[in-house]
């Protein structure tokens, strides 16, 4: 590893560190219909790369595995792909995160439909700052299409949670709030596994789905207005029961782990593209029985949630990072629920000329090696496109398809209920 010293911007913090060993880059890939321009949307991604400089930064390793965030290189900018092939699939495209950090793929089938796909290296970009981009990335397009003049003024590098938390003075307490999901590891579990003599080819991970009509999604938002129950405990504990009706077919002990996007937690507030990854982390453990009344059990998730917040725990989790990843790892998450809410995405500003009509969650692992830290018996991707509720299902082992199917019906349920 060399490079010159002004070309260093800085070390990854933890918060960012735990997903350069894979390469892990997190995409969001959009089905298109109608009229596209392509030489419009590598203008377009241009244009974002001009805006947001943090895309065109480089990510290197040391000896080690410790990542070091590197300004661009004086090499041309790998502009947009575009091809022909099936819009039904999502390839994998060439990325290398030390040459850049943002890559967009273009597909096309015909003349009227398409598929396309941001992919951000997760060291720099979670879900709401990759949202923040993709938001900007159409909103290029359609200027340029409408001949809209565009100002561009470069965004600064956004810092890592790490930063803010010791920005707003917030110290490392004595817990990290996910005890209930976690166990000591040994001396010898410690170690990182040893990388194969050559690294692994570059992996998309596609979640499989499950989704609601735009009826069905209100009835569930209507629900939790209802029950004063926030979203993200019903649908939290509608999952919970899916894993344990179809891999206990009763009530069985779960724990989960779940991020809180803490950007409009902390005082003043701070914007998308201002942090890398601002996600604290909460957990909630409890014998769950599918037979019990889930409105309950989402009381109880919503709750701890609403406490650890209070007692800024979540807020200092990140503090507790180094505990359970990487080298410096103690204790071991694995065989925990994963749950990732991103909420509602936003509509993006489009011509009259196109529509999307779709919209996925995807992740990209550059160079996949033997994982160094936690890992998800499953992991839930909850998230609401054009009114429609979603939520991709990775992982599951032998249980994966029972457990599409059984998240299927707890939300069919969900939307049946009736609370009066």
């Amino acid at each position: 590893m060399s490079w010159d010293e002004e070309d260093l911007v800085r070390v990854l913090a933890p918060s960012e560190q735990r997903f350069v060993r894979h390469g892990t880059y997190t995409g969001r890939s959009v089905s298109v219909r109608g009229a596209l321009d392509p030489a419009v949307l590598r203008e377009a991604f241009a244009t974002l790369r001009r805006a947001y400089p943090v895309v065109g930064c480089r990510i290197v390793e040391d000896a080690a595995g410790q990542g070091y965030l590197l300004r661009p290189e004086e090499r041309p900018w790998t502009e947009a792909s575009v091809r022909e092939g099936d819009v039904a699939e999502v390839d994998v495209p060439v990325v290398d995160p030390a040459a850049q950090l943002a890559y967009l793929d273009v597909v096309y089938s015909g003349a009227e439909r398409w598929r396309v796909t941001l992919f951000v290296h997760h060291s720099v970009a979670d879900a709401g700052h990759c949202v923040e981009l993709l938001t900007r990335l159409w909103a290029y397009y359609t200027d340029i299409v409408e001949r809209v003049p565009i100002t561009v003024v470069p965004q600064d590098l956004p810092r890592s949670l790490e930063w803010y938390v010791a920005a707003r003075g917030i110290a490392r307490g004595a817990a990290s709030g996910f005890e209930d999901v976690t166990k000591p590891l040994t001396p010898e579990a410690r170690d990182a596994p040893a990388d194969s003599a050559r690294p692994g080819p570059s992996t998309v991970a596609r979640p499989r789905r499950v989704r609601l009509d735009a009826d069905a999604t209100a009835r569930i938002v209507g629900l939790g207005r209802t029950a004063g129950v926030p979203m993200n405990g019903l649908l939290t504990g509608a999952l919970l029961r899916a894993c344990a009706r179809e891999t206990a077919g009763g009530a069985i002990p779960l724990g989960c782990l779940y991020p809180v996007d803490l950007r409009t937690r902390m005082r003043p507030q701070i914007a998308a593209s201002a942090g890398t990854n601002m996600a604290g982390l909460a957990s909630f453990a409890a014998r769950v029985d599918p037979a019990a009344s889930l409105v309950e059990l989402a009381q109880r998730i919503s709750a701890r949630l609403a406490h650890d917040l209070s007692e800024g725990i979540v807020q200092q989790s990140v503090l507790h990072f180094p505990d359970f990843y990487g080298t410096t790892r103690s204790h071991s998450l694995a065989g925990h629920i994963a749950v990732t809410n991103t909420g509602v995405v936003p509509a993006f500003r489009t011509p009259s000329t196109i529509d999307l009509t779709d919209y996925e969650i995807v992740y990209l692992s550059a160079h996949a090696r033997p994982s160094a830290g936690a890992s998800a018996a499953v992991t839930f991707l909850v998230y609401t496109f054009a009114r429609e509720l979603t939520v991709g299902v990775l992982g599951g082992g032998a249980h994966a398809d029972g457990l599409l199917a059984a998240v299927r019906a707890e939300l069919t349920a969900l939307s049946a209920v009736c609370v009066r």
